[in-house]
This record gives C-alpha cells, structure tokens and sequence, in this order.
C-alpha cells in the first residue's frame, strides 16, 4: 500500500501525484491520483489550500534537532525557585520554528471549522507569536516543554491559536497579553513526570494526584517570570463551576477570559489524536461538553459552539431562512456541513447541498440521554460497527459504573451475537471482531483496577483449559476484579508441587475450582477454604445478572449460593 504523506503547499513540486480529493468550499477541484503541475499549485494558491496529501516519494523536510541536552532524565529535578538553564538552547534552533507545519499537526481542516479560513487571521497569529516568543523567557519555557512532551506542546499552540480567535470574536480586553496566558497555560507540566504525561491508560489514583500538581507548578512559574497577572489562569483552567475540578472546588478568579479556556482546553484535549487513541470529532467533542455544561459557562459554550460552526447532533439552530432547524447527523469530512430536519416543515436535507440556507446561529442542545447512548453503543456492537462503536464508546467511558458494561453491553451483547452466528446471520469474521473488542475493553478494566491496587483480598482459581478461553471466563474475571478480588488462576491439572509454591506466594483466602467434574481428592485436601463451582452454574449466574435491577456482583455470595456438596471422604 503506498505511504501518503501531507505536506504544505510550498513544499509539493510539479509531478507530485495527489492522494486525496481536494474540496474547496465543499466543491471538488482536484481528484485524487491527479498528477500536481504548475498550474494546480497556483490554482491552489489561489484557493487559500494550505496543505495537501500526496504519494510519498522521497523525504521532503530534515527533521528539527532541537539539541536540548539538559532534559535527560524521567523528571526534571525540582528547585525551589523551578529555573531551568536554557543555555544548550540556540537561537539558531529558534528559527526552524514553522507555524504552518504545526498547523498541519493539529488537524485544522476537521477540527477549526470556519474560524481560519482568512489568511488574514494566519498571519495576525503567526506574527502575535514571533512577537510573545520574542521574549526569551517565554520561549524558553514553550522550547523546554516542547522537548518535555510534544503533545503537551501541540495542545498549548493549539490553545493560543483557538483561545486568541475566540477571545478577539468576543472582543475581549488586553488579547495580545492573555494570548500569552493560553499559550503558556500549561506550563507546569514541565515538573510532571514524562511516564504520567504519556501513559496510554487510565491514571492510578496516585498518578492523578500529581498529575493535578501541573496547576500549581504553573502559577508559580507564571509569577516568576512576571505574569502574575495572568497566573490564576495556569492555576485554575481545571477548575469547574459546579465546584468539580482541581486544584481549588471552584476558582477564587471567575472571569470570562479564563472560563473561555476552560471549554476550550477540553475541546482541545478530546479532539487531538493520541497514540494511544483515537481524537474524538469536534462535534462529539462538543455534545460532551454540553452533557456536562452544569461544569462551564453554557451561554459561553453556545458561543463558543457558533464560533467553530460545528454544531452537534441534537442543537436547535436558526437557519438563514427564519425557520428552525435540528441537527440530525453530522458528517465526518465536512463537519460543518451537518443534515439538518426544519423543525416546520418536518423536511430534512445537508446544508453543503442547500448552499442558500445556512446555520444563523445555536438556540439549544438537547443533551444525549446517558441511557440512550450506552443503548447506542449496545446496537452498534449488536450490528458488527466495531469503528462506530468505538466513537460511541469514547462519549460513554467515563459516565458508567463498570458493573453496568458488564450487565448491560458485554453479556446481553454476547448472548444476542452467538444466536446470530449460530443463525449464519453474521459472519465469521464479524463475530471474532466483535468478541475481540469486547475482550479488549473487558481487560482495560481489569487493568484499571490492577493499577488502583485496591483490593481486599486474593483468591486462587483453578480452571480447565475450556472454559479458561470462553467469553463467560473473561466476564467472570473482569466482574471478580471489580469487587476488589485479586485472581490468581492456574489450570485444574496443574502439578500439585506447582500449587503449593502458589500458595506460598500470597496469602488466599479462598480457593475456587471451576470445573464439570469433581475434584481430585487429594488437591482438594490441601486447598484453603475450597469452593467447588460448575461452569455452567457461572454462565447462568452471570446472564441472570441481566437488566436494570440486577446489576450487584458480589463474589463470595457467588461461591457459597452456587458451590457443589463434596462427596468425598477423606481417610
């Protein structure tokens, strides 16, 4: 498969061969394999297209060596006054910094939506850039972050470019200098450590704790380096009006200028790509914000929403024509150009084809009931759309208990599959997609929990090699871990002496054997507190933990309601 690469405009040549179609104002003018020629670039520059995608050819830019050798450890050592030397930093080094090739980095095409189709706006930031970055203090401490961690980087530009345009929309006081707050806002990220700031997983209770330390680091380096005007904004841009957040329940600063970068420091967060993740779309990423709009300044938000025009499904929009319209899908590639029903006249169609009608303005947003989108999520994974169901599933993740993925998505959803495998009416492949991303979620729990490390106790289980690979044992486990059980699991014919040794690494309380068949004697006689479960008591137990008043999972209840009488005698 050819490699594609995207590239800016100045940098594609005569010969380039197009790997994407290029729209303009939702019109096509270039298709892709389109060989690119001298008059293509110039149509191009004409049309304001900043970037394009193209077959990779040779290697077209060196990359930058910012050759900061006094970054060199997990963690940046603390001082009491936290001064970096920034001495090994040229200002040779300075001066590959290329705006453009950031913009390109940050996805603008699907995640800006109107707000920088001016190159009039390019330039004002660009140039507002070199001017904040001309003061040595403040580029030495966005260089040294952008060694520290590069996506901390890209989202604190990414910050500056959205935080300054909306602020200068909403006519705002002193934006050359609170521009500078947006860029540096983050800042004290540069006291976390790296393995916090680029673990792909949930952070441990732990972790978080000093994870939320960036805020404070950052006050005080904004009141060392002569922003303490600007400092409550490093401070409290994790603060919520509900009195969640950190560092402080609700900031002692509430001011328009900080509550606009605390919406946009999450759209920023959700919709940029992770290498652990995917980005959330914009307009998701804004039903998200709105779902917790009891956390930020909603009239804000509303603005905010008009700002971007990219408006998610369920807003009740003005449309240019005076009526009222509701937003029904939105659309991947043209986020702007969402289907849209007119509430009067009940008629639906896409505002990219109705160029004269468009969006006025946001009247509402009826926020996504919880329950219907866990049902959405469930429906997907039901149909075989692993890829939808995995955007579904970034809105929900942290908005259910984990018993619920359990009682409402990973055993109904399995049950409903295996009937329609057993049917023909999903294929191979389909069934072994879903099973497998059930199983993929299933052990991001447990893994969770195995970083939280709050358990109470440890229990041995024996299972034979059958039911160690079925769906349910995963089910079974992962529901084990949430009632904070650590499981220690070895096969039912593992040798006795291997046993022994197990039990004499951690103290168990119980043991459980899962098996059809009776226990050897013998085994059993030196297991603690023994508990002898048939499987296919588990997979009934577990499927009667189905619906919306069932939803407790309590281990012990399980061993003692469910074991099996021990037949034998021991001599």
């Amino acid at each position: 498969m050819p490699k594609i690469e995207q590239l800016l405009l100045r940098d594609i040549v005569p010969g380039d061969v197009l790997a994407a179609d290029i729209y303009v104002d939702r019109q096509l003018i270039m298709t892709k394999g389109s060989p690119i020629t001298e008059k293509a670039i110039d149509l191009l520059k004409r049309k304001s297209v900043h970037f394009v995608s193209i077959y990779y050819k040779e290697q077209v830019m060196a990359p930058i060596d910012l050759n900061i050798p006094n970054v060199k450890s997990d963690t940046l050592q603390p001082t009491e006054s936290l001064t970096f030397n920034f001495a090994a930093i040229s200002e040779e080094n300075y001066e590959t910094f290329d705006f453009y090739a950031i913009l390109a980095e940050l996805d603008i095409e699907i995640r800006y939506g109107e707000i920088l189709k001016d190159e009039k706006k390019i330039d004002y930031l660009q140039k507002l850039l070199a001017k904040i970055l001309s003061n040595s203090d403040y580029k030495n401490y966005l260089m040294q972050l952008r060694e520290w961690d590069y996506h901390s980087y890209l989202h604190s530009i990414d910050a500056y470019i959205i935080g300054t345009l909306f602020a200068r929309h909403l006519n705002l006081k002193n934006i050359e200098r609170l521009a500078i707050g947006y860029l540096l806002h983050d800042i004290g990220k540069l006291k976390t450590p790296r393995s916090i700031l680029s673990k792909p997983g949930r952070l441990t209770a732990h972790e978080f704790e000093e994870m939320k330390m960036h805020t404070l680091h950052g006050e005080k380096i904004f009141k060392q380096i002569g922003l303490s005007d600007l400092a409550y904004i490093a401070k409290s841009h994790h603060e919520r009006r509900n009195g969640e957040g950190y560092p402080e329940s609700a900031p002692t600063i509430f001011t328009t200028e900080l509550e606009l970068l605390q919406i946009i420091d999450v759209y920023s967060a959700t919709t940029m790509k992770r290498t652990y993740r995917d980005a959330m779309r914009a307009a998701d990423a804004f039903s998200l914000l709105y779902r917790d709009e009891e956390k930020f300044n909603d009239s804000l938000l509303t603005l905010f929403v008009d700002f971007i025009s990219i408006y998610p499904v369920n807003s009740i929009v003005l449309l240019s024509d005076g009526y009222h319209g509701i937003v029904e899908k939105t659309n991947p590639q043209f986020p702007t150009s969402p289907r849209v029903k007119c509430m009067e006249t009940n008629t639906s169609f896409h505002i990219s084809i109705n160029n004269d009608i468009t969006i006025i303005k946001m009247i509402s947003h009826q926020t996504e009931d919880k329950t219907a989108l866990l049902n959405t999520f469930y429906n997907e994974l039901v149909s075989a759309n692993v890829e939808s169901a995995k955007k579904t599933y970034l809105k929900i993740v942290d908005n259910f208990k984990v018993i619920e993925y359990f009682t409402k998505i990973f055993i109904p959803v399995y049950q409903i599959l295996n009937l329609l495998h057993m049917q023909k009416a999903i294929s191979d492949k389909k069934y072994a997609d879903v099973i497998n991303y059930m199983k993929q979620l299933m052990q991001q729990k447990v893994n969770e929990q195995i970083e939280n490390n709050l358990y109470k106790e440890n229990v041995l289980i024996l299972v034979d090699d059958q039911f160690k690979n079925d769906y349910f044992f995963s089910v079974f486990l992962g529901l084990i871990h949430n009632d904070r059980v650590m499981p220690h699991i070895m096969p039912l014919n593992a040798n006795l002496d291997l046993i022994l040794n197990k039990l004499d690494t951690a103290e168990f309380t119980t043991t459980c054997v899962i098996s059809n068949s009776h226990t050897d004697t013998l085994l059993l006689s030196y297991l603690p507190n023994m508990y002898e479960v048939p499987k296919n008591k588990i997979e009934n137990y577990l499927i009667g933990l189905i619906g919306d008043n069932k939803d407790v999972f309590n281990f012990h209840y399980l061993l003692e309601d469910l074991a099996v009488e021990q037949p034998f005698v021991f001599l």
